[in-house]
């Protein structure tokens, strides 16, 4: 009889450990993949520019957002994906864009299941807003 209850409490303590455990959820796990069309716009010392395009994703790769750029509207063929945020989370990680020369740190973000608004900032130097519509 003892033996039977010792059974029957660690079987019960292990399905309790392993209902209880929950897998975190990512920062855009509720974001589905897909294309969207991008506006790029950012402030460099007093210098404003705007980059156009689409890109998909978002792409998970060593626990950071990517979107790939599809098309780029302006002519900046070197621009070939943005890195936006963390699995962890998106405000204070990094939004990096190479070809664009903008290596900054995300001030805020917002999405829905169709858009994605990031604005970054590093010093007082840089400053910008990243723009996702889903393409219907």
């Amino acid at each position: 009889m003892k033996q039977n209850t010792l059974k029957w409490l660690s079987c019960s303590l292990i399905l309790l450990v392993a209902l209880s455990c929950k897998k975190k959820k990512g920062a855009l796990d509720d974001f589905d993949s897909g294309r969207f069309d991008f506006v790029c716009i950012w402030n460099n010392n007093g210098v404003q520019d705007t980059t156009i395009g689409e890109v998909s994703g978002p792409y998970l790769q060593s626990m950071n957002y990517y979107f790939r750029v599809k098309q780029e509207l302006g002519g900046i063929s070197s621009l070939k994906e943005f890195k936006v945020g963390t699995y962890k989370g998106m405000t204070n990680t990094n939004f990096y864009a190479p070809a664009l020369y903008i290596d900054a740190i995300i001030a805020s973000s917002d999405h829905d299941s169709d858009n994605l608004f990031v604005s970054f900032e590093s010093g007082s130097m840089l400053s910008g807003t990243f723009k996702l519509t889903r393409k219907q």
